[in-house]
């Protein structure tokens, strides 16, 4: 009985042997198994990360371009007030209009910018300051309107309060330049702070 003990006791052993190898075997597979998984997603996130953090370093970039534009603009049209002058550049804003419509549709990845990335000019800021950016303008073109219909020779007493409106609207889009570089610092950091080891 002894012998048959032994042999069902190493068989029993055996047998246990061979479960705990699969079990062992199996929560390994199944560790290693998360680990990648884990990795692949924290991978993708990464990936996805960078090109939204490129696709916004660029498109904000163009945007800050065009702020120095429009500030150069406006900077110009307090010394020429010819309509040649004032033809011309109304044609280069409408190009950098046209391009700037451009960039917004064909970039949509820009406004993804929050999900990804704290920068410290959110979204809500941007909006206030857009309203008051088209505040500052629409009083620059009431004030030039007002110049427009008055006659020549009384022109010049009206000047002082447009230069006046076009100055609070240049410090305004220099301020909004200001925040969008403060973003661009930011996404810019959180980039290379993923990519360090």
């Amino acid at each position: 009985m002894e012998s048959n003990q032994i042999a069902w006791l190493t068989s029993l052993a055996g047998l246990a042997g061979a479960l705990l190898t699969q079990l062992m075997t199996g929560l390994f597979s199944y560790v290693n198994d998360r680990r990648k998984q884990q990795l692949d997603l924290q991978k993708d996130y990464r990936n996805k990360r960078t090109e939204i953090g490129e696709n916004f370093y660029f498109m904000n970039g163009e945007l800050m371009a065009m702020i120095k534009k429009n500030i150069a603009y406006w900077h110009t049209r307090l010394d020429y007030r010819s309509d040649a002058a004032l033809n011309f550049l109304r044609q280069e804003m409408d190009r950098l209009d046209a391009y700037q419509t451009k960039l917004h549709n064909e970039n949509w990845k820009y406004n993804l910018i929050g999900i990804y990335f704290d920068t410290p000019y959110d979204f809500g800021e941007m909006l206030e300051d857009n309203k008051r950016s088209h505040e500052l303008y629409l009083k620059v073109l009431d004030q030039s309107d007002i110049i427009r219909r008055t006659l020549p020779q009384e022109r010049d007493d009206l000047y002082p309060e447009y230069q006046a409106a076009l100055k609070r609207l240049c410090e305004h889009y220099q301020l909004i330049y200001e925040k969008m570089g403060t973003n661009m610092k930011a996404v810019k950091s959180a980039l290379v702070a993923g990519f360090e080891l």
